[in-house]
């Protein structure tokens, strides 16, 4: 009995794991073509950008339904989400406020007259269904001795829907979401 066994588990130690796929969220274009305007700041850093922890981890997640949630082991983020986020943002808001610079990241100080855009996601998920929420609370502010205004908390809810639940699909869904709120933030930036 044993000895037919031990072929058994050799096969099974042998059996190897399926390949990860990796994901990173990409630039939208805006939908019009984007003018230029005098309101908007020369130069927008991005400050602070918080992740909620159920997100905030290699594998890609996704709703089940209101009490559960799966993380789909072998679908995964390529970089940290937080910085795959900040830097789709970042290329999201330059595609919308031509003529103003756009950092990714703000540093520990920045020029005078540099607007600091801080954000908080407080959900960023895909549903069984296909359909992805972003709620991203946003704030702008000046940086200090510019003498600039402080624009916001503004918070937004973005809702996108898809054709399909599959991964590749909610990834693109999840950096359709993202610039719809680069969208929004640009047109209020431009205030």
């Amino acid at each position: 009995m044993v000895a037919l066994a031990a072929p058994l588990l050799v096969l099974a130690a042998c059996q190897s794991t399926p390949d990860s796929r990796l994901y990173t969220l990409a630039v939208v274009p805006p939908a019009g073509t984007a003018q230029p305007v005098r309101s908007a700041p020369q130069t927008l850093a991005l400050g602070s950008l918080d992740l909620p922890m159920l997100i905030d981890r290699p594998q890609i997640v996704r709703r089940i339904d209101g009490n559960r949630v799966e993380a789909l082991e072998f679908d995964r983020w390529a970089e940290p989400l937080a910085d795959g986020l900040r830097s789709t943002l970042a290329g999201d808001l330059t595609a919308r406020l031509p003529g103003t610079t756009v950092l990714p990241v703000a540093g520990s100080s920045v020029g005078d007259g540099t607007a600091v855009l801080a954000v908080t996601v407080l959900r960023f998920e895909a549903e069984a269904t296909g359909r992805v929420v972003l709620d991203a609370q946003w704030t702008l502010s000046a940086s200090s001795g510019s003498g600039g205004r402080k624009s916001g908390p503004t918070r937004e809810t973005v809702e996108v829907f898809a054709s399909g639940a599959d991964p590749e699909t909610q990834v693109r869904t999840m950096s359709r979401a993202v610039g719809v709120l680069a969208d929004r933030i640009a047109i209020g930036v431009r205030r």
